[in-house]
């Protein structure tokens, strides 16, 4: 990974096993020319917000496809998760690994969809910070009381890297970002 923050966060805060986790996976998919790109929390702590997480997210054009692939070695490190068939876990950590797919939504009700990862990489590409944005906000925005979280994350991504009013979010979540920029202007 990138930002040397975010790596100090991990390496402080016993959540190191992450950046393991998520390069064994981004190896295995681009192994088998899978493009990826990496949302939630690891991407918003490589754009600049270091915050605790304890999973990784990562956006496949083929969810079944990708969980598939990561199993498919049983002496490997990805293990199925009985009745689940998005998640994935690091069997030498137990860091979940959450499949997203590309071109839809996390759920009814959202309007901003998971973008649709374009290169193969052996390492671990993060969505852009508009489309996080978007996303953390879309989230948010339909559940408000479970998903906190990700508003939070806007707010401080906001403040640490002083974006600007008129970042291009998604049109979907435009007024939400304007409002939450408005307030924090509007606080000394």
């Amino acid at each position: 990974m990138q930002n040397k923050g975010a790596y100090i966060l991990r390496e402080t805060t016993g959540t190191s096993g992450l950046d393991q986790t998520l390069r064994d996976a981004v190896w295995i998919l681009a192994h088998h020319l899978v493009p990826h790109l990496v949302v939630g929390g690891l991407a918003v702590q490589e754009h600049g917000y270091f915050r605790v997480t304890t999973d990784c997210d990562i956006v496949v054009a083929d969810v079944f496809d990708a969980v598939e692939l990561l199993t498919a070695d049983f002496s490997g490190p990805f293990g199925r998760i009985p009745g689940s068939q998005d998640t994935v876990k690091d069997t030498r950590n137990g860091v979940l690994i959450n499949l997203l797919p590309a071109g839809r939504v996390l759920k009814s009700g959202c309007k901003v969809p998971f973008p649709t990862p374009q290169e193969v990489s052996d390492l671990p590409r993060f969505v852009p910070l508009q489309k996080l944005i978007s996303l953390k906000l879309d989230s948010w925005s339909n559940s408000p009381t479970r998903r906190h979280k990700d508003k939070t994350d806007v707010i401080e991504l906001i403040k640490v890297l002083h974006l600007p009013r008129d970042l291009a979010v998604d049109a979907a979540v435009r007024a939400h970002y304007l409002e939450t920029w408005d307030a924090l202007a509007a606080e000394p």
